[in-house]
């Protein structure tokens, strides 16, 4: 099972059953099962039920806020600040936004 790391907890989301996440990777599809870490700590397994690709500029507040809690201007500082160290053109990059449903927590039993 691959591997979905996080390195904070934007919009407290994995608090919640369903969440999503942007990303410069498309390497995952719908009905890819993934394991999810935060800050090396595995919280459980997810599965993608969701997927769309869009460009920084075509960014939504509606994305913004669902993915980060922020507004789209913030949401695009926040990305840029975490890909600094990448030789991004933000004009042409493409931008995957994932939903995830969670379906199994470590040490929490989920009701199905």
């Amino acid at each position: 099972m691959q591997q979905l790391s996080f390195s904070y907890n934007w919009n407290n989301k994995f608090g919640c059953t369903a969440f999503t996440s942007l990303r410069l990777s498309g390497r995952f599809n719908k009905g890819d099962k993934v394991e999810i870490v935060l800050k090396r700590v595995v919280l459980g397994q997810a599965e993608i039920v969701g997927k769309s690709k869009l460009k920084m500029a075509d960014m939504s507040d509606f994305i913004a806020y669902l993915d980060t809690g922020y507004d789209k201007v913030k949401c695009k500082d926040i990305l840029e600040t975490m890909y600094k160290n990448k030789n991004i053109d933000w004009d042409t990059q493409d931008i995957f936004f994932y939903l995830f449903k969670m379906y199994r927590r470590e040490g929490v039993q989920e009701d199905k």
